[in-house]
């Protein structure tokens, strides 16, 4: 019989176990533990001998230190960062398994600082150790001794919490989402990141002398130190694991006239499951006052698309700018969240305000829980593309592909990445 949520007869808000294990947090010292703009960061994940690395907690800490203009702190700070500076100071990212890569996203910087419009306003609210804050803390992040005429308390308070220090986490789906690993047990997993420009990063008014370095560079994570847990997991990795993620590819980049009216784009790649097509359109800015999260809208007004050689696939009567926000949405949007809409984004930011990019989506179902669900894609797809007149000037289209992946490790060894 049917009681209700309240006085059902094995009704219990918790769970009763005996699991017992002792949680530590790490910070080591990179070598090098400095970094200027173009240098390339090789970080290894450590190898625990008796302790398992806990998912979501792989992070590099470290001080921005800024060339200041003033160079004497007062009542201005012309130089300092961009919003979302975890996002922003890495422009590539590559992840090996020993030496094979496995992810190579060029352009990073524009990928994941799209992806974080799409948090929730608290989400982005409590992300200040990421970067993303107000300009005002982030010029008294950029000079601590500078005194801004009417600060907010707020900011003079989070200023004192985290000064110069900032957080980029090393998390990728197949280290964030899956069981804890026993890396001592594995083959090394390395990421190398590409630190970015300083016109990619950084708001400043002199040209010429305009620098950053990142220093006191830490790695943080988390441990657990529990027996059978750790065997558990041994197991499972001889038995043969898959650990599963978005790959993420920059296709290519092009100029597009804003005047131009009709342009083609053809995309050929070979997945097994390629989950969805997206564009970001760039305008060109002078150097120093790129806005990080200007993202543009060119004013797409249809696409055909002709897939496998078939004619008016996908959108048989052509995809139009009315159903731009709802395809973008079932992607970019956790499947938490599309209930409540309660995302930083909304329909009229995404149109009107900046915020804009086109996601073609090709998958079977938009469940974002679902991995394997995109088309499987052996030959091209061709977009006849049909856009307003902006007048002068160019835009910077990025192509970004996005696909399921998945890493299969077995014996404690990788075995092969299946795209």
């Amino acid at each position: 019989m049917e009681r209700g949520t309240y006085l059902n007869a094995f009704r219990s808000k918790k769970i009763s176990t005996k699991f017992k294990g002792i949680r530590t947090f790490h910070k080591a010292t990179h070598t090098p533990s400095t970094a200027k703009p173009g240098d390339v960061l090789t970080v290894i994940v450590p190898k625990l001998k008796d302790k398992l690395f806990l998912p979501a907690t792989f992070a590099m800490v470290f001080d921005m230190e800024i060339v200041l203009d003033p160079a004497e702190p007062g009542t201005t700070v012309n130089n300092y960062p961009v919003n979302n500076l975890a996002a922003n100071i890495i422009s590539r990212l590559v992840i090996k398994i020993n030496s094979d890569p496995i992810f190579d996203l060029d352009n990073a910087h524009l990928y994941n600082t799209y992806k974080d419009l799409w948090l929730t306003e608290k989400q982005r609210t409590n992300s200040v150790f990421k970067g993303i804050q107000v300009e005002e803390l982030r010029k008294m992040r950029a000079d601590l001794k500078a005194t801004l005429p009417d600060a907010k308390a707020v900011n003079t308070t989070l200023r004192g919490v985290f000064g110069k220090k900032y957080v980029i986490p090393l998390n990728l789906d197949f280290i964030a989402d899956h069981i804890p690993l026993h890396t001592s047990e594995l083959d090394s997993i390395v990421f190398e990141l590409t630190v970015n420009t300083p016109k990619n990063v950084l708001k400043y008014s002199e040209v010429e002398t305009i620098d950053f370095t990142m220093k006191n560079i830490c790695l943080t994570y988390e441990t657990l130190d529990a027996r059978d847990l750790r065997s558990e997991i041994t197991r499972t990795l001889d038995i043969g694991f898959p650990f599963l993620f978005d790959d993420v590819h920059h296709y290519k980049r092009e100029t597009v006239a804003k005047s131009k009216k009709q342009f083609n784009i053809d995309v050929d790649v070979d997945r097994k499951s390629l989950k969805g097509i997206l564009m970001i359109f760039q305008e060109s800015f002078n150097d120093g006052e790129r806005d990080s999260e200007n993202f543009p809208n060119p004013g797409i007004e249809n696409i055909n698309f002709t897939i496998d050689g078939l004619p008016n696939a996908l959108y048989n009567g052509g995809y139009k700018q009315i159903h731009h926000w709802d395809e973008i949405f079932k992607h970019f949007a956790s499947e938490e969240l599309k209930k409540t809409h309660d995302i930083h984004i909304d329909i009229a930011k995404y149109y009107n305000d900046n915020k804009y990019a086109l996601w073609i989506d090709l998958r079977s179902t938009e469940d974002n829980t679902l991995h394997g669900t995109g088309k499987e894609q052996k030959e091209s797809i061709l977009m006849e593309i049909s856009k307003k007149d902006n007048g002068t000037g160019d835009y910077t289209m990025h192509i970004f592909v996005v696909s399921d992946a998945r890493i299969i490790i077995k014996d404690r060894k990788f075995q092969n990445i299946e795209r």
